[in-house]
């Protein structure tokens, strides 16, 4: 499990974008280490950034970009 800073990534799917080479997280969990909450955050409610996202707690309303690759120290 990676730690961003703000919250521990406890896992998320990443899925291929039509005509790219890139791939968009479709799904996140996520655990607040600020409030512990447990966030899970689904395609249609995930803030993409470009390369990335922002992850938001759903209880403090922390919030924090990450980058993909950040999700996971594999990418």
């Amino acid at each position: 499990m990676t730690v961003t800073g703000a919250f521990k990534i406890l896992s998320f799917e990443m899925i291929d974008v039509a005509d790219s080479p890139h791939k968009v997280v479709d799904c996140v969990s996520a655990q607040c280490l600020r409030c512990n909450h447990v966030t899970t955050i689904t395609d249609g409610a995930i803030h993409h950034l470009a390369g990335g996202l922002v992850i938001r707690c759903a209880n403090c309303g922390r919030e924090q970009a990450v980058a993909n690759g950040g999700l996971s120290h594999g990418g």
